[in-house]
């Protein structure tokens, strides 16, 4: 059963998802879904099904994560850091901004402004630039995890 703690849930379900994503439950991965022989509890009691935005954000992050996952050469603790710095200020910001935030917040990470300039411009889905080195996050090109794999299967099938 998920913590109680919504960082908890987060990072359970994101560790799920870099490592096992068999193990997600099926309200990650699918719109239609049941709770029959869920390991984490029934629709009366998931706390994520109580929390639509949370799950809708989790989702997202879920599916991003997959995307992230493809590029060798960014970390998606790193990126998932990020995302974490948009949150918390929720609203669109400038790159010299989000470094210190980012920095400020996580003190372990190397990280420039070339590398974090292009970890932005190289994820469109995830982040959008709004001109002038100002970002927010892209929420406009939302899909489920199941959307994802549909995508994948049918640029295979066309190859």
């Amino acid at each position: 059963m998920f913590s109680c703690n919504p960082r908890g849930i987060e990072a359970e379900i994101m560790y799920f998802a870099r490592h096992s994503p068999e193990l997600l439950p099926s309200c990650m991965v699918y719109q239609k879904f049941s709770c029959i022989d869920c390991q984490y509890g029934n629709k009366e009691s998931c706390i994520l099904l109580k929390d639509s935005d949370f799950l809708s954000l989790l989702r997202w992050k879920v599916v991003n994560l997959s995307k992230i996952a493809k590029n060798e050469d960014v970390s998606d603790d790193i990126v998932i850091c990020i995302i974490d710095v948009f949150e918390s200020h929720g609203s669109a910001l400038h790159v010299d901004k989000v470094l210190g935030l980012l920095l400020r917040q996580n003190s372990h990470l190397k990280i420039n402004i070339a590398q974090l300039k292009k970890i932005l411009k190289n994820n469109p889905t995830i982040f959008k630039d709004n001109d002038n080195n100002i970002f927010t996050l892209n929420f406009e090109e939302t899909r489920t995890y199941e959307d994802e794999q549909n995508v994948e299967a049918n640029d295979k099938n066309n190859f």
